[in-house]
């Protein structure tokens, strides 16, 4: 356990590795995601993924009342409302936030949905796992 002083790194060590525990007591750690960034970010994901399979994005976060949509979309030339849900998953990635979609709130997006005159619901979950993202969609629920 040694210290590791502040200010600039000399030329001469720039590129030697310094162990993880030092860089954790230097803080350089970075902090975990809000839920409300890793949301912001799960809908970014769910749109790229969605213009990638043929979506046109028509807006996001559509407020409706006292509502949201997370993503209204056109597909096929029908209009779609997306629901994206996102979570940071643990180790073993076991949980999937489609979970997080129950009964109650699948007839309140369908209740928003058709206010914003679309033909369909989708969903897409959004996982952060260590290893990487994970997303999961459902057309049609």
């Amino acid at each position: 356990m040694g210290h590791v002083p502040t200010g600039e790194i000399p030329a001469a060590s720039a590129g030697i590795d310094v162990p993880g525990r030092e860089y954790r007591r230097a803080g350089a750690r970075r902090p975990p995601l809000t839920k409300r960034q890793v949301g912001h970010l799960g809908e970014w994901i769910a749109a790229q993924f969605l213009a990638r399979n043929g979506f046109r994005i028509i807006e996001r976060n559509v407020r409706i009342g006292r509502g949201e949509i997370d993503i209204l979309a056109e597909h096929r030339g029908r209009r779609v409302a997306v629901e994206v849900k996102s979570a940071v998953l643990d180790h073993n990635g076991r949980a999937d936030p489609i979970d997080a979609f129950d009964d109650a709130k699948r007839r309140q997006v369908w209740s928003l949905a058709r206010r914003a005159g679309a033909w369909r619901v989708d969903v897409v979950a959004v996982g952060f796992r260590p290893d990487g993202i994970r997303v999961h969609w459902v057309p049609d629920v």
